[in-house]
This record gives structure tokens, C-alpha cells and sequence, in this order.
């Protein structure tokens, strides 16, 4: 429990503080809250999951001085994150699923439920932020961001979360 809130605090400061308007090599964002929006954990048709996630967006805004902006994206994600879960791996798996994370679903099962989530985040972000979709270097942007974000988010799990392969063998 510890070493869950602990990462969650170094999650939202990197987001806040380090992260804040960061953009490497002038075309990539690197943003922490996707994480910690995929990686909450699972509870069908719950307030507490939207709840969660608009805190956590207000955070974010507070300290971004975005005006509502990531409130309304953690919003949308975390309700299009309940839908998608359900899609991809099925009613009687999400039942006896502890945490969304690779080490429970795998990594294409992963890939397959967390990629287009990433993606709508940047889409969304985007659309409010700058209200200019239909260019190409948005376009660019948004896909190099999303790959960005999830292989930032697989090394952040093979670093930091426990894998429960070591107990299956024993």
C-alpha cells in the first residue's frame, strides 16, 4: 500500500512539477497521468473511478492553470476506460481482475486495451487545447506522443510494478 501511493505522489509531482510544459525534442509530450488513469483500478459502473479521475484533473489544472481542461480529459478517459475494458477483455474476466497492468493481461491484451486510450488522451487534449485538428504535424504529434507514452508506460511497469510470474513457477 506504501509503495502504490508513494508511486502515485512521484506520478502526479513528475506530471505537475517536472512535466508540466516539457516538450522533447520539440514534438513529444511525456505525461505521467495516463498512467495513473490506466493503471487504477477496475470496479464496474463506480462514481468513485469518475470521482478519482476528476481529482486527479484538477490537480493537474490547478498547478497548469489550464482552466478545466484536464478535469474534463481524465473525465472522458476514465469513462471511456470502463467501456473499453469491458470490450476488450470480457465481463467474467474484468470480474476476477485485481489492477489493469501488463502483468495481468499481457502484452498484447495490454497493448490492445491501453493504446487507444493513450490515443484518445492526446486527441482530446489536443482538441481542447488548441482547437486545430486537421493538420499534419497535429496529427504527427498526437500518434509519436501516444507511442511515446506507451513505452514510457511499459518500462515504468517492468521497473516498478510487481510481477506475479515469480510465483507461478514456484
Amino acid at each position: 500500500m506504501k509503495n502504490k501511493l508513494l508511486i502515485f505522489s512521484l506520478l502526479i509531482f513528475f506530471q505537475v512539477v517536472v512535466l508540466n510544459k516539457i516538450i522533447f525534442f520539440d514534438f513529444f509530450i511525456l505525461s505521467p497521468l495516463v498512467i495513473i488513469l490506466l493503471l487504477y483500478s477496475y470496479k464496474k459502473n463506480s462514481p468513485q473511478n469518475l470521482l478519482f479521475g476528476f481529482f486527479i484533473g484538477l490537480i493537474v489544472d490547478i498547478f497548469n492553470d489550464s482552466l478545466g481542461v484536464y478535469s474534463m480529459v481524465c473525465i472522458i478517459i476514465v469513462y471511456f476506460r470502463n467501456f473499453w475494458i469491458l470490450k476488450v477483455l470480457g465481463e467474467e474476466k474484468t470480474s476476477e481482475l485485481g489492477e489493469v497492468s501488463m502483468h495481468e493481461l499481457g502484452n498484447f491484451q495490454y497493448f490492445i486495451f491501453s493504446y487507444p486510450v493513450i490515443l484518445l488522451y492526446f486527441i482530446l487534449l489536443t482538441l481542447l487545447e488548441s482547437s486545430v485538428f486537421l493538420n499534419l504535424d497535429v496529427l504527427a504529434f498526437i500518434l509519436l506522443s501516444s507511442s511515446l507514452n506507451y513505452v514510457f508506460m511499459l518500462v515504468f511497469q517492468y521497473l516498478f510494478l510487481e510481477s506475479k510470474l515469480s510465483d507461478e513457477w514456484r
